[in-house]
């Protein structure tokens, strides 16, 4: 019995541990929202929440030139505005959401896609609404434990970037 145990188990560590990495790709535009609401304020302040994977949601926030991505997972909602400002520092006053493309890293298994990464860039504004630089900003899936784990800026943004979603995804 211990014999089929230890085989069963060192079986199903082989199998996860050739799993590959792989991208799947959703988008914050505001037609693909399942909800959306903008304040009517000087500020444009925004939200809407988007379709995500595994029990994941994305939660897209932003006014007065910041903007940035929260996670939800089942009824709890990870607020990472904070660490998302906090990555702002050395590229611009207002960090803010580049575009609607969002990159999920994860794993297919039985068929299912399963996460373990966001990656989705943001871009410094002045106070005079100038874009400059830009950044890959890196949010390991952990359920209520979901949390910012890095960022990566250019030359080489997109491979750094997948590189600390990956190291984050073999921890798991």
């Amino acid at each position: 019995m211990r014999l089929v145990s230890f085989f069963l188990l060192a079986t199903a560590a082989i199998a996860f541990a050739d799993d590959k990495p792989i991208s799947k790709y959703t988008s914050t535009a505001q037609k693909s929202a399942v909800k959306f609401h903008r304040e009517k304020s000087d500020q444009g302040e925004f939200e809407g929440i988007y379709r995500g994977f595994a029990g994941y949601d994305l939660e897209f926030v932003g006014g007065d030139e910041r903007s940035w991505i929260n996670i939800r997972f089942a009824k709890t909602e990870i607020d990472l505005r904070e660490s998302t400002m906090n990555l702002g520092a050395g590229i611009g006053f207002f960090p803010h959401k580049a575009n609607d493309t969002v990159e999920w890293r994860g794993v297919e298994r039985n068929g299912k896609f399963i996460p373990y990464a966001v990656i989705y860039r943001i871009v410094g504004v002045d106070e005079n609404g100038k874009r400059g630089k830009t950044r890959l900003v890196v949010i390991k899936l952990d359920k209520e434990h979901t949390r910012i784990i890095g960022h990566a800026d250019e030359p080489n943004a997109e491979a750094e970037a997948e590189r600390i979603a990956d190291s984050a995804g073999s921890s798991d």
